[in-house]
């Protein structure tokens, strides 16, 4: 027989059955949110970039974000196929020949302040010129930037100046379209409106009714 300070107190079964319980529980609280993080890995990515220079980003979903500063200038062409793009700025857009429009800091805007811009869309092309902020978060495409700057991409610190590889997953429909649009050429004009549906020519019947008068002679 062991001494007394030697012996374990006795474990309840309760509270066996609760610790596992509990670690059952866990499990299975964690298990979806891996499940999720793991699908959505790939389809969708976010980054940050900051500098001077020409950065340019081809793609969509999500939304693109940010500040162009004084001097700068930022061009969006729409790829789209049902052109869904979507520009929020403060200033004024030119529509440019090509179909895309340009947007600049509106005249005495502050150095600092700069002008602000938010883009949603499914496929379209963005080029910022100068000093700016271009940010992205849920988007599928990719970014090109040259010039001086810093780049962080899903966490990931990376270089401007270097090949950069899609960012997410490009949806498949739009691969085609996407491959076109990285090529820099301008967008292809929207398809034409189907024509007017064709009238049928209305015909008016004139019916002449002619009375005669029958005089009976004695």
């Amino acid at each position: 027989m062991r001494p007394p300070s030697d012996q374990r107190a006795p474990v309840s079964r309760s509270v066996v059955l609760r610790a596992v319980l509990a670690a059952v529980l866990a499990a299975l609280a964690i298990a979806p949110v891996a499940d999720a993080a793991k699908s959505a890995k790939g389809d969708t990515g976010l980054f940050v970039s900051k500098g001077v220079g020409r950065q340019i980003f081809t793609g969509g979903g999500g939304v693109l974000y940010g500040t162009v500063f004084s001097g700068g200038s930022l061009v969006v062409a729409d790829f789209s196929a049902a052109r869904d793009v979507r520009i929020d700025s403060p200033v004024v857009s030119t529509l440019n020949a090509d179909g895309s429009r340009t947007y600049v800091p509106a005249p005495g805007t502050k150095a600092k302040a700069g002008m602000g811009f938010k883009i949603t869309g499914t496929l379209y092309r963005a080029t910022v010129v100068g000093s700016a902020n271009v940010n992205a978060a849920g988007v599928y495409g990719r970014l090109q930037a040259r010039g001086k700057g810093t780049l962080s991409v899903n966490g990931e610190k990376l270089r401007w100046n270097s090949p950069l590889g899609n960012i997410g997953k490009i949806p498949r429909d739009l691969k085609k379209m996407f491959q076109f649009a990285l090529t820099g050429a301008p967008p292809p004009a929207p398809p034409a409106p189907p024509p007017p549906p064709a009238t049928t020519p209305t015909t008016t019947t004139t019916t002449t009714t002619t009375l005669a008068t029958v005089r009976s002679g004695s």
